[in-house]
């Protein structure tokens, strides 16, 4: 299993390489855990840690559903991965 920062830097390099950086593009955490294959309770736990933080926000959909996305310090932070 993963460490805690290898899960969060792999859940935001998810969201940034599948294009998931505005309000419009925003993804469901279940889609989010079968992608990475991680549990649900898992990645909504990153995921606040993560929006806390700055590196993503939440937006809400029509239904009620809650979906998040990369903010530009999400995609600062991603692009220092790679530098």
């Amino acid at each position: 299993m993963p460490m805690q920062g290898d899960e969060s830097t792999l859940l935001l390099t998810f969201l940034h390489n599948m294009g998931y950086v505005d309000e419009s593009r925003a993804v469901e955490p279940n889609e989010i855990s079968a992608a990475l294959s991680l549990e649900r309770c898992r990645v909504e736990e990153i995921l606040k840690m993560l929006e806390s933080d700055g590196y993503v926000a939440s937006a809400r959909r029509a239904g009620g559903g809650v979906c998040f996305y990369l903010t530009g310090k999400g995609v600062i932070r991603v692009c220092s991965i790679y530098t």
